[in-house]
């Protein structure tokens, strides 16, 4: 995730204005090393974008016995997804989308046209797909042990509340946007976190670039 120094993650909805080209290249190289990537349904209904890694990086995948690309996966609770205009370079045997049992047979077939499509009970009635269900889904079918997740802030917030997550990758980047709370966003949104005292981060590295921006990395402890 990238974030300006006032805390936000995005602005209008898109987090591409924040980070830097060398911020971009290194999201890419840490895609390089994962088996499957994960979004929200708010993310890519916010852009167009694309979770594959360029030429260089397949080839590197394919040295270290890894597929060329990895897994593109989206979560998405209605089914809401504009795959054909905003998911760029995804073909149908590459694109799992992770959806809620809940939604009508009617959108898991749209759906299916353009990718294969797992069907994941929720755990509340008309909420998420039960991301504990999801990531197992993942490791077991899909051979997905190194996963990425590249937000957005409503599927953190899952992620982090169910005790998912081993790391953080946070670009912090030197600007300061303003805004308010219906045109921005933080790294996660929903009902503050339980058991705040029990939640910790350890530092794991930082780095800083000639164009100011830091890059860090955490361990979380949930």
């Amino acid at each position: 995730m990238v974030t300006s120094l006032d805390g936000k993650a995005s602005v209008g909805g898109k987090a591409s204005p924040i980070g830097s080209p060398l911020d971009r290249i290194l999201m890419r190289g840490l895609r390089a090393r994962a088996d499957a990537v994960l979004i929200g349904a708010g993310t890519l209904r916010a852009e167009k974008l694309r979770l594959d890694v360029p030429e260089e990086f397949a080839r590197q995948r394919v040295a270290r016995g890894l597929k060329p690309q990895p897994l593109a996966v989206v979560a998405t609770s209605n089914g809401d997804l504009p795959i054909e205009t905003n998911l760029l370079a995804a073909s149908p045997e590459s694109l799992l989308v992770m959806v809620s049992s809940e939604i009508p047979h009617w959108r898991i077939d749209a759906l299916s046209s353009g990718a294969v499509v797992e069907e994941i009970a929720p755990r509340n009635q008309g909420g998420h797909p039960d991301m504990g269900k999801a990531l197992e889904l993942l490791k077991e079918r899909y051979q997905a042990d190194v996963l990425v997740v590249e937000g957005g802030p409503v599927l953190n917030h899952a992620l982090v509340s169910a005790g998912l997550v081993d790391e953080l990758f946070l670009t912090l980047a030197p600007k300061i946007l303003g805004g308010d709370r219906s045109d921005t966003s933080t790294v996660l949104e929903g009902p503050v976190l339980p058991a705040l005292d029990k939640a910790e981060a350890a530092l794991i590295s930082a780095y800083l670039s000639q164009g100011s921006e830091l890059f860090l990395r955490y361990a979380l402890d949930l």
